[in-house]
């Protein structure tokens, strides 16, 4: 007899095997059935691996999902903070103040009447009547003797005829006042304002490791930010520092130490020229165990 591969599953085999055997017996009924148990079971983990493939995916788009949210969310949160310190650093700015306008000092000059030689009148000698004679007419020998200045009228004023000669020889030339050097305009606010070498980061970094924190302030447990304004020359050097806004004495003290100890900076630019400018820096001074 020839010998042919059998299926253990088949109809042929499950006949074969419960042949001259009582069929209603449990085993035949679980061997009948047994064909469709396997492929439920086949279909049940198809399904199982595909619902758990789907969560996975969904599970893994989720999280990128809320990881895209967060990050969405720490760059608002960034750019708020960021706009609040803008803010914050234009309000501490104070507004320049309006220069006072010069006021000038008129004095009233007293008019003082111009004083004048005393002259008589030199008279003519003409043929008229006797009545009509009105200035009595001097011969030259009294002319001579007299001290008197002559002229056309009769006129009253100084008999000092040295004086006047002496007027008339002076000249006073009044040389003009040089003009005071202006000084150059302070630009509050600079189409390119300046800036410290390598930007605010290094600004930052530059006070972190210059400042000394006053002990006083630190047994006193006093904190806060200083305002410092200053003015950058047209060569980047750091001058003309005070407080504009301080917290403690020994704090702004500090602050302004720092300031002052600063290298050269960038300087402000108006159309691409150099400028003297203003620039407030807030110093915040933080204890560690806050």
């Amino acid at each position: 007899m020839a010998k042919k591969n059998v299926d253990l599953t088949s109809q042929e085999w499950r006949d074969l095997v419960f042949a001259d055997k009582n069929k209603d017996f449990g085993a035949y009924e679980l061997r009948r059935q047994s064909d469709r148990r396997h492929n439920m079971a086949v279909l049940f983990t198809v399904v199982g691996l595909i619902v758990v493939f789907i969560l996975i995916l969904a599970y893994s788009k989720y999280s990128d999902f809320r990881a895209e949210q967060e990050q969405l969310a720490l760059q608002e949160q960034r750019e708020k903070m960021a706009a609040a310190e803008l803010l914050q650093q234009e309000e501490a700015e104070p507004e320049p103040e309006p220069e006072p306008e010069e006021q000038k000092m008129e004095m009233e000059i007293p008019e003082i009447p111009e004083e004048v030689l005393a002259t008589v009148q030199v008279t003519q000698i003409a043929i008229v009547d006797a009545d009509k004679v009105q200035n009595e007419v001097m011969d030259m020998e009294e002319q001579k003797e007299d001290n008197t200045a002559r002229g056309v009228v009769n006129q009253e004023g100084s008999d000092d005829v040295d004086k006047f000669e002496a007027v008339k020889e002076q000249v006073i030339v009044k040389e003009p006042e040089p003009e005071k050097p202006k000084e150059e305009e302070i630009f509050v606010a600079v189409e390119q304002p300046a800036e410290f070498p390598g930007g605010q980061a290094a600004l930052m970094k530059w006070l972190s490791n210059n400042i000394r924190y006053p002990e006083a302030a630190q047994q006193n447990d006093i904190q806060g930010r200083v305002v410092v304004k200053f003015v950058v020359e047209k060569d980047g050097s750091v001058g003309h520092a005070e407080i504009a806004r301080g917290v403690d004495k020994d704090l702004d003290r500090e602050a302004l130490r720092v300031v002052n100890k600063m290298p050269k900076w960038q300087p402000g630019k108006n159309n691409g020229v150099a400028v003297r400018s203003y620039f407030n820096l807030p110093v915040t001074f933080r204890l560690q165990n806050q």
